[in-house]
């Protein structure tokens, strides 16, 4: 009887563990979705304001695919990734002296897995990004114009 109330409290700890990861995933830290970006578009019930552009990054194995990227300087811009190597990989780009904050991915993008995240740089200049798993061979560079 003893191991039959040990089996059911760990398998109740489990399901409280579980659910607690799955309540507290989904978000960075400023509130906005990492994934299933919600873009308004004219026409299509939105609010009448552009769409964001889009730009599509590939990570490999130490390397990002392009690792130099140009975006103009205030306009919401969407990174999709896709992790086509075989390590976890991440792209954080490093814009907290110019812009009061980094912007990056979610913390791990496994082997196969996509993700996006929503960028705004305001000041011009050249910006670094990283792997934050693989520095300092796979970087890269954003020019805001």
């Amino acid at each position: 009887m003893n191991r039959y109330f040990r089996l059911l409290a760990l398998g109740g700890i489990a399901l409280i563990v579980a659910g607690g990861a799955v309540a507290c995933g989904g978000g960075s830290a400023d509130g906005e979705p990492e994934d299933g970006i919600q873009v308004k578009t004219p026409g299509a019930g939105g609010d009448g304001q552009a769409a964001a552009e889009s730009i599509k990054v590939v990570m490999k194995d130490n390397l990002f695919e392009p690792k130099a990227l140009t975006v103009p300087a205030g306009k919401s811009i969407v990174i999709e990734l896709k992790n086509e190597g075989q390590a976890v990989h991440n792209m954080h780009i490093l814009s907290q002296a110019k812009e009061g904050k980094d912007f990056s991915s979610a913390a791990t993008v496994a082997p196969g897995a996509e993700n996006k995240f929503t960028i705004k740089l305001t000041k011009k200049g050249t910006y670094d990004f990283q792997c934050d798993y693989h520095t300092p061979d796979m970087v890269g560079t954003i020019t805001v114009q």
